[in-house]
Formats: C-alpha cells, sequence, structure tokens
C-alpha cells in the first residue's frame, strides 16, 4: 500500500476526493465534513479530519507493511495524539517527510516507496 490519493479517497466519505480531468484532483472538504461550505465557512472541521484521514491512512500502510513477507519497517507520515488535559482535550497533528537534499532541497521522498 502506498500514500496515493486513491488511498486516501478509501478512507474518505464517497466524493470527497475526485478526479476531475486535466491533471486536477479536487479534495471536496463539504462531503468530508457533511456540511454546506463557502469561503467564509471555518476551515477547522475539514482540516482536522483530512489530517485524521492521512493519519488513519499511515496507520493502514504500516499494517499491510508489517503483514508484508518478510515485514517492512513501518514509516513516518502523520500521526494523530490526544493531548492536553481532560479539561481541554487538543488534537496534535505531526506530519513528517524527508528531503532528498542530494537533488533538489524541495525534493521530497515518499516514505512508501
Amino acid at each position: 500500500m502506498n500514500l496515493t490519493y486513491q488511498a486516501l479517497a478509501d478512507k474518505l466519505p464517497p466524493g470527497a476526493v475526485e478526479f476531475v480531468g486535466n491533471n486536477q484532483l479536487k479534495l471536496n472538504l463539504s462531503q468530508l465534513t457533511g456540511d454546506t461550505l463557502t469561503t467564509e465557512s471555518s476551515l477547522i472541521e475539514g482540516i482536522v479530519k483530512l489530517m485524521q484521514s492521512l493519519a488513519t491512512l499511515t496507520n493502514s500502510v504500516n499494517d499491510a507493511r508489517g503483514d508484508a513477507n518478510p515485514p517492512l519497517p513501518p514509516i513516518t507520515f502523520c500521526s494523530q495524539d490526544l493531548v492536553g488535559t481532560p479539561d481541554q482535550p487538543e488534537f496534535e497533528f505531526t506530519v513528517r517527510v524527508a528531503v532528498n537534499t542530494a537533488q533538489f532541497v524541495n525534493n521530497l521522498i515518499d516514505p512508501t516507496e
């Protein structure tokens, strides 16, 4: 399993990721949140649900890698933690992506490849 838009779409509600042609993908945050959104809508719920889906996808990739024969080491990409206190819980997301500086400083390395 790789980190692809299709793999992400499998973790999201139907219609949340759509290939619209001409090298364009649409992330439909209305499908993700279940709300009608405008440009004035808060972005918090949509971004948090997207990040939760990326963390779920990372866990699924690591489960598949662990089931491989021979097992592959887990990847580091997106994780989610519940931090704070019982009275004031907070989600904390961490995204880590290695950079191949030998080729170019902005050349990101897919940890599944």
